[in-house]
């Protein structure tokens, strides 16, 4: 095993480095990891993993399993994450609108931003109708499938657009059409220019969303506001209503952070 050293003069912590490394290693797709599994992906000693596993565990930072002696992330890094998102002024304007939009068209309703070139949602009002999207806040998923993550990447600087769009694998959506550059492109330029987003089974059969931009004082756009739901309740009929309440609650939001509408 080639055990990674870090380079003189590093103005790092080895340690510290080591311990953040670790708990980086898990994921919603990969919520548990054996220290075996953890050392080999980092190239770590087994024994280095258990001493910095076990003091993370003793500050509630992971969990070991009783049943397979796995490990988890613990409650402090939710208790840290909350503390973040807290933090961001945009989530505490947008919540009570969000409630109210999610009261008015009976769907789920989320706040979400760009962060590592993935969409993340950081609040969410959930429907309370006995059908209905879920959404995990905290939740990572590519800005170019689906309404949501297309709506934010339409809206980054033409520069990171083609950095992901060319340089990214696109793949295709869940019901296997292609996502070429040239076609993204297209409908980046259509988002824009519509202001708003609106999806069909791209990344999860069924389901439909549209979305908004929402932008801050300087006009730019910080985030995105969603709405979503089977894709039964977003008929033709009913789509002009959902892509009004997105466009203008996103737009209210936006006022209220100083954006003058220009």
């Amino acid at each position: 095993m080639q055990i990674d050293k870090k380079k003189e003069g590093s103005s790092t912590i080895q340690s510290l480095d080591k311990a953040i490394d670790v708990l980086c290693s898990f994921s919603v797709n990969e919520p548990e990891l054996g220290i075996s599994e953890i050392a080999a992906r980092l190239s770590m000693y087994k024994s280095t993993v258990h001493r910095i596993l076990k003091t993370l565990e003793e500050r509630g930072f992971v969990v070991q399993s009783l049943q397979n002696q796995k490990y988890r992330l613990g409650f402090k890094l939710f208790d840290l994450g909350y503390a973040v998102v807290s933090g961001l002024e945009v989530r505490e304007v947008a919540l009570p609108l969000m409630r109210e939009v999610s009261a008015n068209t009976r769907e789920t309703v989320t706040l979400n931003i760009v962060d590592d070139y993935e969409r993340v949602c950081i609040e969410k009002v959930e429907s309370t109708e006995a059908v209905r999207n879920f959404v995990q806040i905290g939740g990572r998923n590519p800005l170019w499938l689906a309404g949501s993550g297309k709506l934010l990447l339409a809206h980054l600087s033409g520069k990171e657009i083609e950095r992901i769009v060319r340089a990214k694998d696109l793949g295709s959506t869940v019901q296997g059409t292609p996502i070429t550059p040239e076609k993204l492109l297209e409908e980046l330029t259509l988002i824009r220019e519509r202001g708003y987003a609106v999806s069909h089974s791209e990344r999860n059969i069924g389901s439909a969303s549209v979305s908004a931009p929402i932008r801050n004082h300087e006009g730019i756009c910080i985030a995105g506001l969603s709405i979503s739901g089977p894709e039964s309740r977003f008929t033709e009929e009913r789509l002009p209503m959902l892509i009004e309440q997105v466009t203008v609650t996103a737009k209210n939001i936006s006022i209220r952070l100083g954006w003058k509408g220009i």
